[in-house]
């Protein structure tokens, strides 16, 4: 029998039900709180309230929750896998909502109170070819059971590893610690360029997440530690996060929905790093914006033209929200053949990569009117100069695309010149 309700919980307390909305909107679900519902120590979303008793918006409801599933070929195979539409968001709650991002999880009402995770142990053959699947198929490596999903457009693979060293594939609901990304033949350097990242934001301080680049046969792939998880005694634990463009209840079926409008950049159906400061500088961690403008800082440096509004986070934790760690950062300006200058977010009302400056990074701060000019300045000028120190500790992989590490310098140079970073010549 096909589920007409699924149960809602968040952190494993149900708090409420959620209902297809209506036949003529498949992208839309309902949710209904509980009557008894008392509020926990940790918020659910920024984007409306849990009043006991009452429903919250249907579209803000759905395009938060819609944030949770993937994005173009890989929810096109997980909706074609299960026989539903890919924008049948009840579909997708009801099928792959066991175990997304965050802490929530969607359950059948019957489902066994005695339930209990499961987890197969992977060869290194198995693990090969469930990667190369990954990046066949767009299926994220699911298997028939598996009731897990992730944002994203990328190939990717969600798995455990609870001992450290052996990678383990959940069944049903059973929850992933780590995303493996394979390596595209493609793009073989890109994945050396995002790992190079992660090290670099780690020696900022920007992120603490685990990451590693090993071989599955002869298939290389990076392993990413989930920070929306722990590990405490071989029991996976889940930290409840939503991303920016939930937050701000962002269309959730329109891919581009989460960059900002080219042309129409004051459109408030898309997101701005304007409307992205308010909702950070609303948290209750004090701290949140100032470290939000770091990342925004990093993001120029680095050359990532994809750090989109699903790229910034929220952590909801017990008593604070605050922002996440930095993710999904990538040098994508120095693949060859591949170069888009355009930012996903325009900088002092400029969108294009070579126009950014220490000045066009401060006036964009100081215009959202959230802290100091001073302030402003001291963030960013402090954000590039921890940048070269961490290009200065930490070598780029020989691996990584060509002039991608002389780039990075010839950013911070220029910035620190009082410059535009303009175009380097090779």
């Amino acid at each position: 029998m096909v589920e007409q309700t699924l149960d809602v919980l968040l952190h494993g307390r149900r708090i409420g039900t959620a209902a297809r909305s209506s036949a003529r909107a498949p992208h839309h679900v309902t949710l209904a709180w509980n009557d008894d519902l008392v509020a926990g120590p940790v918020r659910l979303s920024e984007s409306f309230a849990l009043l006991p008793g009452t429903s919250p918006p249907t579209k803000l409801a759905s395009n938060f929750l819609g944030g949770y599933a993937p994005e173009g070929n890989q929810r096109q195979a997980l909706a074609d896998d299960r026989g539903i539409a890919k924008d049948d968001l009840f579909g997708l709650l009801r099928e792959f909502g066991g175990s997304m991002a965050g802490a929530l999880i969607f359950q059948a009402p019957d489902e066994d109170p005695k339930y209990s995770p499961k987890y197969d142990e992977l060869t290194e053959t198995q693990l090969g070819r469930l990667l190369r699947k990954a990046v066949t198929e767009s299926d994220l490596g699911t298997q028939d059971d598996s009731r897990s999903m992730i944002q994203g457009f990328q190939p990717k693979v969600l798995l455990a590893q609870l001992d450290g060293k052996t990678w383990l594939q959940p069944h049903g609901r059973a929850h992933s610690t780590h995303i493996l990304k394979p390596q595209l033949s493609t793009k073989p350097s890109k994945l050396y360029d995002e790992f190079y990242s992660h090290q670099l934001a780690r020696h900022m301080g920007l992120s603490s997440f685990d990451s590693a680049i090993h071989n599955a046969g002869p298939l290389k792939y990076l392993a990413i530690e989930r920070f929306d998880r722990t590990i405490d005694n071989g029991t996976v634990s889940l930290l409840h996060q939503e991303d920016a463009s939930q937050a701000l209840g962002i269309d959730w079926v329109d891919a581009d929905s989460k960059f900002q409008s080219r042309e129409r950049p004051t459109d408030r159906a898309r997101p701005s790093l304007g409307r992205i400061a308010e909702l950070y500088a609303t948290l209750s961690d004090p701290a949140a914006l100032h470290t939000w403008i770091r990342q925004l800082t990093y993001r120029v440096l680095v050359g990532d033209n994809d750090g989109h509004a699903k790229n910034y986070g929220i952590l909801h934790l017990d008593g604070v929200d605050t922002v996440t760690d930095v993710y999904d950062a990538v040098p994508n300006l120095y693949q060859e053949g591949r170069i888009e200058w355009n930012m996903a977010f325009s900088i002092d009302g400029q969108f294009d990569h070579r126009r950014m400056s220490l000045d066009r990074l401060v006036a964009e701060v100081d215009g959202w009117g959230t802290i100091a000019r001073s302030d402003a300045e001291k963030l960013v000028m402090g954000t590039v100069r921890q940048f070269i120190a961490a290009l200065e500790a930490i070598p780029a992989p020989a691996e990584a695309s060509k002039g991608m590490r002389a780039a990075l310098e010839w950013n911070t140079e220029r910035l620190i010149d009082g410059k535009e970073i303009s175009e380097r010549r090779s």
